[in-house]
């Protein structure tokens, strides 16, 4: 086998391989007699079809069978002849098999690029100083205070106003004819929270139970969703019913209600205060990293496999997408150009990884692995965040190939954490 090896840029790769005659024609022998062995063919004894009738009914599909074989086989040998890195999928181009004739084909890939990375230890870097007010503490408290609050029907006789929760039944006309998949029954409308179609929320106020009215609304031509876009179209409603929030007083029995050993309110409120604590302990470490890793990213330019960067572009959408379809919503009903989202996502994508790649030159020079130790520790950790069993958590984890990607995290955190041990932290308000 003779091979040899292009480079087009920093992170491209064209291989050409040559596999001899010789190695092709044994190739395909070993497969026809194989194949003999097992297939019947009326009029002939296993084993004894000739080779001609054999090529007859299987030759296209040997012909596959011996050519995937060779591009496996050799493939991988090639690899590591050449001492390379593959990142993604290759793209191979062959020609077909000939008996008698050596067997060509290219491997056009990415790598991982070849860079240079000095002086990244002993870095200056901010980190912010841990401030936890009053004010925080009573924000979060207002936040846990509407967690617990309660939708009641309301039981005057009232019309509806700004802040209630109207359930509503209703449908979309246009040129007297219903607009598919824009429709709904028993559908909650927080009035004037504009989440649903302002001009509607507004034509609400006033109504009551029971009551029905028709609600027409022009959109412009850049509405985001296409289906309503540019149209006059008329909304039917039917006022359902009617709910107003009524929010739990904060105290003592308040706070004995959620369990957890409050004796008191003052309990509860060192408890909120310390959760306080630990997430913005949590979020000044996570933004002291990310100015660290910005800062050696920075000292490095290099050429960006674009099969990595599709690919966090690709994990974005499918991300957006999953949190879309978790509230009802499509990127269409949204107004979400996936083309447009492509483009904005681009940047960050590169910027991501660019960070993943010099981690991972950092983890190789400073020999950085991840050990069952940090494993253990990895799902003891979460287990602690999520309230779940630390063993049931690593099941899931096996059971759904996520294994290899959690040690990317902790391999991640690990480096991390080493750079910042090296580094040389100020502390700013």
């Amino acid at each position: 086998m003779e091979t040899s090896i292009e480079e087009i840029s920093q992170v491209k790769r064209r291989l050409d391989v040559e596999i001899e005659a010789e190695e092709v024609t044994k190739k395909l022998e070993q497969a026809y007699k194989q194949l003999s062995k097992r297939v019947k063919i009326k009029g002939f004894r296993p084993g004894k079809a000739p080779r001609k009738i054999l090529e007859q009914y299987y030759g296209t599909q040997i012909m596959n069978d011996v050519k995937n074989d060779l591009l496996t086989e050799s493939f991988s040998e090639v690899i590591e002849e050449m001492k390379l890195f593959p990142v993604g999928t290759p793209s191979i181009e062959d020609e077909a098999i000939r008996p008698g004739e050596n067997f060509k084909y290219s491997i056009l890939m990415e790598v991982r690029p070849e860079f240079e990375l000095k002086d990244y230890m002993g870095i200056t870097v901010e980190k912010e100083i841990l401030n936890i007010s009053e004010d925080n503490v009573d924000k979060k408290l207002e936040e846990i205070k509407e967690a617990y609050a309660k939708l009641n029907s309301i039981n005057e006789d009232r019309g509806i106003k700004e802040g209630d929760y109207v359930i509503i039944d209703y449908d979309c006309i246009w040129k007297d004819k219903p607009l598919k998949g824009i429709e709904g029954k028993d559908f909650m409308v927080h009035v004037g929270s504009n989440n649903f179609y302002p001009e509607l929320e507004s034509g609400l106020k006033g109504l009551k139970k029971d009551d029905r009215k028709d609600i027409e609304i022009d959109f412009n031509e850049d509405f985001g969703d296409r289906r309503l876009a540019g149209k006059s179209v008329t909304f039917r409603i039917h006022v359902q019913d009617i709910k107003k929030k009524d929010l739990p007083d904060l105290n003592d029995d308040f706070a004995r209600s959620l369990g957890n050993d409050f004796k008191s309110f003052r309990d509860f409120r060192e408890r909120v205060r310390g959760d306080i604590t630990l997430q913005e302990e949590r979020r000044i470490d996570r933004e002291l990293k990310n100015r660290l890793l910005k800062k050696i990213a920075a000292m490095v330019d290099f050429e960006l496999p674009q099969v990595m960067v599709e690919s966090e572009i690709e994990r974005s959408i499918a991300n957006i997408k999953q949190n879309l379809l978790r509230t009802g919503s499509k990127l269409e009903s949204a107004g979400i150009s996936e083309e447009k989202m492509r483009q904005d996502l681009r940047m960050p994508a590169e910027k991501k990884v660019k960070e993943e790649l010099v981690l991972g030159e950092i983890a190789d020079m400073e020999d950085i692995r991840v050990e069952d130790s940090d494993i253990r520790d990895g799902f003891q950790e979460l287990a602690t965040q999520t309230g779940r069993d630390p063993a049931m958590l690593q099941q899931y984890y096996e059971k759904n190939n996520l294994m290899d990607s959690f040690r990317n995290q902790l391999l991640v955190e690990k480096v991390l954490n080493h750079l910042v041990q090296g580094a040389k932290v100020s502390e700013v308000k």
